[in-house]
């Protein structure tokens, strides 16, 4: 967004960004070079005033240091426009479970890779598009643009869900959705009930574990506009449950990513022309 004459790089959200655990992050600037490494900088608790210890910094406010002394030797490593991502690698926790940024929603094409991976020698009896949509998080622009130029008659989203076995959560208003319990399943006004129910029916054919998850409205995911594309789409969501969404520690558990891909794989294998989908 703009860089101050110190070399100082204050910035700009793309999606939701949780101003709570920015400050003190590395981050990586991706510039037309390579990549960049800063850090986002406040004052220290010491300098910190009663009233300012106990109020969340505003992004505005915040600003990454990257180690030069003015705003000229700034602009000749970054530019403005460049975007910018955490720093953090992926890393297993105990047991089954992993922790990094961004699986919202790298999950969702790292799944869609490997079905297509796994069916690759199986004969189809219909045809299958696979995309990775971009612009989610600030309109769900690109499975807009897609699913109006493929116009299928049936369009999977494949997503991350809000994870509630932690403290904190609030499963009266979230659902209770639980990490190691299976792949997520919506149903609501988003989602085809044939099409739910035939991927409830071939989860439990096949022993694969789901979890159900309620949605009285549009869903805010890419399902949302697959669904009136066009004259409309026969639309499912499936998701892996994620804890602590939209930070750079999101956590899964590998058996939920399993479950989705066994699913999706054994659906896309199942599903032929012709089937109808109206209620």
């Amino acid at each position: 967004k703009y860089i101050d004459e110190k070399g100082f790089i204050f910035f700009s959200s793309i999606g939701g960004v949780d101003a709570h655990i920015t400050p003190g992050k590395r981050v990586q600037i991706h510039t037309r070079k390579g990549p960049v490494l800063g850090v986002i900088g406040r004052k220290a608790i010491h300098m910190l005033k009663e009233e300012e210890r106990k109020k969340v910094v505003e992004l505005s406010q915040q600003w990454i240091d990257i180690g030069v002394r003015d705003k000229k030797e700034a602009e000749k490593m970054v530019s403005i426009g460049d975007p910018i991502t955490f720093w953090e690698r992926l890393e297993r926790l105990a047991g089954e479970l992993v922790v990094s940024r961004g699986f919202d929603d790298k999950v969702g094409a790292f799944v869609i890779c490997e079905v297509l991976r796994r069916i690759s020698d199986k004969p189809l009896r219909a045809a299958v598009f696979a995309t990775s949509t971009v612009q989610e998080e600030i309109g769900l622009r690109g499975a807009r643009t897609a699913a109006y130029a493929i116009n299928p008659q049936v369009g999977i989203a494949v997503e991350v869900d809000l994870a509630t076995d932690h403290p904190d959560a609030d499963k009266k208003k979230e659902g209770e959705i639980l990490l190691g319990k299976g792949v997520v399943l919506f149903r609501g006004a988003n989602i085809n009930a044939k099409l739910g129910e035939m991927l409830m029916k071939i989860a439990q054919e096949r022993g694969i574990p789901y979890q159900l998850a309620g949605a009285s409205g549009a869903t805010g995911t890419d399902a949302n506009v697959i669904q009136l594309s066009r004259a409309g789409v026969a639309t499912a969501l499936m998701s892996v449950p994620v804890r602590y969404m939209h930070t750079p520690v999101e956590v899964l558990s590998l058996k939920d990513l399993e479950a989705a891909v066994k699913l999706l794989s054994a659906f896309v294998l199942e599903i032929k022309e012709g089937i109808s989908f109206i209620p």
